[in-house]
């Protein structure tokens, strides 16, 4: 539930002209579900089954509120929803995140209640769960979940007053108790910024224990800057590395994004917004695991852009957004402008780019796109974030949500290289 508050580049040129219609080779979209629900995120299991997961609305059904997991066995051409079993009766949908065990398949999730989370568990593809309506940090906002794998997951959120808080669950209690917590980066390292936290990632150290798991997070600044909160210790210690400088620019409309190809690298891509006039999506990489990072570079400046969305894997970099070829900002797009879901990509490391291509000749919607959060009065159907991730063969799978009536009526819709 988002709060808003208020020579690379040059030698790459990556920027991106106006949208390409038809290519990006995905296939026709699919309706995952007509339910009146937005901000899917999506993961890919090692034996091919894919999930979507999404809230329901803040505590929008007493006594439980359990957000939606849809599965799909067929690559994506078909969806069905997984019960909520044994999160059946605890709070939630306020926003959700899942994370897969690379090695085994089983599911971690985080919803939001915000006096704290219900974490779950599930070893059966979502058929069933185990649940915790106290994931242990109280007071949270937006949180995320990531598996380093071996039963070793982490889970991060903002919690006033101390800040980005990332906590650790370890086997047997995997997913359920999180009883390790450390502070990832204070208001002072956020430059007083009263917002949320990008997106988590986690990766296996050599010691079981996970000790040496690599732990990171990406987080907007009220300075026009990014940073990433890094871990080598899985958690126990944090250091805060800029990823992008301080600028004249407002990161904090959009969550900033970073995605893991493994062998030590990371993509990062993050949304930039001037005043009322233009907006811009930058990306930087890191060869190091975000000990440093390169210039960043603008992937798109024409039109108007928000919410992009990385995934990695070896080589492939790919980064969806919504995106319309009308100026201004999000928030101020004309009300005739129509927004697509839209693709780039990198197969070369992040070195170049592809042009913007349109994924669903749909529209995702038509005028402003509200990004304050919870102060939106209305425009703000699509919520805070669309997303893309790789499969093992190396395939986009992307999942987005499109507004029916321009009110409240949306429906999510997915769509695979």
């Amino acid at each position: 539930m988002k709060a808003h508050v208020s020579t690379f580049a040059l030698a790459l040129g990556l920027v991106v002209a106006p949208a390409a219609r038809g290519a990006g080779g995905f296939g026709a979209p699919v309706v995952v579900t007509g339910l009146d629900l937005g901000e899917p995120g999506i993961d890919v299991a090692s034996d091919g089954t894919i999930y979507v997961n999404a809230p329901a609305g803040l505590l929008s059904n007493l006594p439980g509120s359990p957000s939606f997991v849809f599965r799909s066995d067929d690559g994506g051409a078909t969806w069905a929803p997984t019960p909520p079993g044994g999160r059946a009766n605890l709070p939630g949908g306020g926003d959700s995140d899942l994370s897969v065990d690379p090695a085994t398949g089983t599911l971690y999730m985080t919803d939001l209640w915000l006096g704290s989370a219900t974490v779950s568990r599930s070893t059966d593809r979502g058929a069933s769960w185990l649940a915790n309506p106290l994931e242990g940090v109280v007071v949270q906002d937006r949180q995320w979940v990531a598996s380093a794998g071996g039963g070793n997951v982490y889970h991060a959120t903002h919690q006033i007053p101390l800040g980005l808080v990332v906590s650790k669950s370890a086997a047997p209690a995997d997913g359920l108790v999180y009883p390790v917590s450390t502070v990832a980066a204070t208001p002072v390292d956020q430059t007083g910024c009263v917002c949320p936290p990008g997106n988590l990632t986690a990766e296996p150290g050599t010691d079981p224990l996970g000790s040496g798991d690599r732990v990171g997070l990406v987080y907007a600044t009220s300075a026009g800057g990014i940073k990433f909160a890094r871990s080598t210790n899985g958690a126990i210690s944090f250091t805060n590395v800029p990823v992008s400088a301080p600028s004249s620019a407002d990161t904090t409309q959009a969550f900033p994004v970073l995605a893991s190809a493994g062998n030590d690298t990371l993509h990062a891509v993050w949304l930039e917004v001037f005043g009322t006039a233009s907006s811009r999506v930058r990306y930087a990489r890191s060869t190091d695991w975000g000990a440093s990072w390169t210039v960043p570079a603008t992937l798109v400046s024409a039109g108007t852009s928000v919410y992009p969305w990385v995934a990695a894997r070896g080589s492939k970099v790919s980064v969806t957004l919504y995106h319309t070829d009308a100026g201004g900002t999000p928030d101020t797009a004309a009300e005739g402008s129509q927004w697509f879901e839209t693709y780039l990509e990198s197969t070369d490391g992040g070195t170049s780019f592809s042009p913007l291509a349109i994924i669903d000749s749909v529209p995702v919607k038509s005028g402003p796109i509200c990004t304050e959060g919870i102060d939106c009065s209305g425009d703000r159907e699509l919520l805070d974030f669309q997303s893309v991730t790789l499969d093992g063969a190396g395939r986009a799978n992307a999942v987005w949500t499109r507004s029916i009536d321009g009110v409240s009526d949306t429906e999510i819709r997915f769509a695979r290289q």
